[in-house]
């Protein structure tokens, strides 16, 4: 079976954004007024309130330093100029610091869509957003490096590839394995 779609996470994938999350967890406990322990669930539980939009903007802050002492992973490119197919990137992290990472490395090119935070509160509703997009496809493939987000994955018909950096994974061969299976 073909594969017409990629979706990518971006922290993990993409680029290594250096954030200590320990520290941004705390700051947005501190203004929210309660204890935040992952992001993620505080994304889902309160997304499009003024707790989301304030933790937001303490967060894009982070991301923001971050991408600036960031870059693409030297397969990155490589990889997204070997596929023949549509590229999502679906990512947890900000609509304004993805964007500007990508424009920085001219990568932005490379993909149909920027799924963001900004706009789904959670990976789950990021993916149904494409899958309904593209509903004539053969075959979706999500490359994340949270477990948390392959698990929620995989009770639809797409492919989930766990993505291991410090495994020693990298995106040509992931690549290379869906156009020859």
């Amino acid at each position: 079976m073909k594969t017409c779609v990629l979706v990518l996470d971006f922290d993990g994938v993409i680029t290594n954004l250096n954030i200590d999350w320990s520290e941004v967890r705390e700051e947005v406990s501190r203004k929210v007024g309660f204890r935040v322990d992952s992001m993620l669930a505080f994304w889902e539980n309160h997304f499009g309130t003024k707790l989301s939009d304030l933790a937001n903007y303490i967060v894009e802050r982070y991301e923001l330093e971050a991408v600036l002492n960031s870059k693409p992973y030297d397969d990155v490119k490589p990889a997204l100029d070997s596929f023949k197919g549509v590229v999502y990137l679906a990512s947890m992290q900000s609509e304004k610091a993805i964007n500007f990472f990508l424009d920085k490395y001219n990568l932005k090119k490379y993909f149909k869509e920027i799924i963001s935070r900004n706009r789904f509160g959670n990976k789950i509703k990021q993916i149904q957003y494409i899958m309904d997009k593209e509903r004539g496809c053969e075959k979706i493939v999500l490359v994340d490096d949270s477990e948390r987000n392959i698990k929620s994955c995989q009770r639809w018909s797409l492919s989930c590839i766990l993505f291991n950096r410090k495994g020693g994974d990298n995106l040509i061969d992931v690549i290379k394995n869906m156009i020859e299976p």
